[in-house]
């Protein structure tokens, strides 16, 4: 079995335990935030490494589990596999045993042989942490999902709500809910938290200046529901009466909808447009998108997204491990993380590393 990972970069823009009104973090952050996520997973059963309370989270907020996690005490870095669980059971699901601990149990497709265990339906979400450059990679193979808001609730509220750590404390209100906080010297209260965002191309103001010059008009695609007219995006709305093609075919429920806008963006703009409009999960063939039409044809804003591949030759078992997804990655480590290094530190890399 081959896979191919594809892989996305995200800046970590904050992660540790902040005052009020301050930037400036007073613990928690990349190392130590994972080190305590990886002490709090530890031989804990599989259904209680989730982060929240499932029955009183948001009704459309999925399940999140841990299902492995390794460190390299070499370089820093983190391999963790969450779990995003999907109760639906569907054909193709992967599933893990409730009481499985460590991450180390056995991982079975939905085919009802799973001899009696009470099974967590789901799919796993690859992600390597490297706190020297303050970075995550997610890696999306066929059978995994990437979620990258999914990821920063679980980290947040492991943190927040879970993890062991000297200075945590909790108070209720008078209505009676809990409330977490940090405290510290003088009682200074701290609230964890943790944000990522996804890390774009390199692009000189001279680029962008070059692209702005040629832009005519900025183009945008969008699957639409077309059963309905209320169910339909507010922009197309504007179209209904005169736009033949926004109508319903037979038996069809969405259509293709592509709208041109003329327009001359400045560097700013198209800077806001490609940061905004970028997502993780968008493949080749999807046909939502947003691109900035020229003479030479329509570049596409994910063009700028970062991104790479890792591959996985004649695999074994339904799911990678976290320390089998070190060991592919750490022979070209420096090759993948040459974006975040700056070029005075990359003549320091190992030969094997460079070549």
């Amino acid at each position: 079995m081959t896979d191919v990972g594809h892989m996305n970069f995200f800046n970590i823009d904050r992660c540790g335990l902040y005052r009020n009104g301050d930037e400036k973090t007073f613990g928690c952050e990349v190392t130590e935030t994972f080190d305590l996520i990886s002490s709090w997973v530890k031989g804990r059963p599989f259904s209680s490494t989730i982060p929240w309370d499932p029955d009183n989270s948001r009704s459309n907020k999925p399940k999140a589990y841990c299902k492995d996690i390794f460190k390299c005490e070499e370089t820093g870095d983190f391999f963790l596999v969450l779990w995003k669980s999907d109760p639906g059971g569907m054909e193709g699901l992967l599933g893990v045993p409730e009481d499985d601990a460590g991450g180390g149990g056995e991982v079975v497709k939905h085919s009802g042989k799973h001899r009696g265990k009470r099974m967590i339906w789901g799919r796993p979400c690859y992600y390597w942490i490297i706190p020297e450059y303050n970075a995550v990679v997610s890696i999306k193979f066929d059978h995994s999902v990437c979620d990258a808001q999914l990821f920063q609730d679980y980290v947040s509220s492991c943190v927040s709500n879970r993890v062991k750590h000297p200075n945590r404390e909790r108070e209720y209100t008078d209505c009676g809910y809990v409330r977490i906080f940090y405290s510290g010297d003088g009682d200074v209260r701290y609230r964890y938290s943790f944000s990522v965002s996804l890390k774009f191309m390199e692009t000189s103001s001279f680029e962008l200046q070059e692209l702005s010059k040629q832009v005519t008009h900025i183009v945008r695609r969008e699957t639409v529901r077309v059963d309905s007219q209320d169910a339909r995006a507010e922009w197309v709305k504007k179209f209904s009466g005169w736009v033949p093609y926004v109508t319903a075919k037979s038996k069809s429920k969405s259509r293709r909808v592509e709208v041109r806008a003329e327009a001359s963006p400045s560097v700013a703009e198209i800077r806001d447009i490609i940061e905004t409009s970028t997502h993780e999960t968008r493949s080749k063939d999807k046909w939502d998108n947003v691109g900035f039409e020229t003479d030479k044809g329509v570049v596409w804003v994910d063009r700028y997204r970062l991104k790479d591949t890792v591959i996985f030759s004649d695999r074994e078992g339904d799911i990678i491990t976290a320390e089998q997804l070190f060991n592919k990655i750490k022979g070209n480590r420096f090759r993948y993380l040459r974006k975040f290094i700056p070029r005075d530190k990359a003549a320091e890399a190992p030969k094997e590393e460079r070549g």
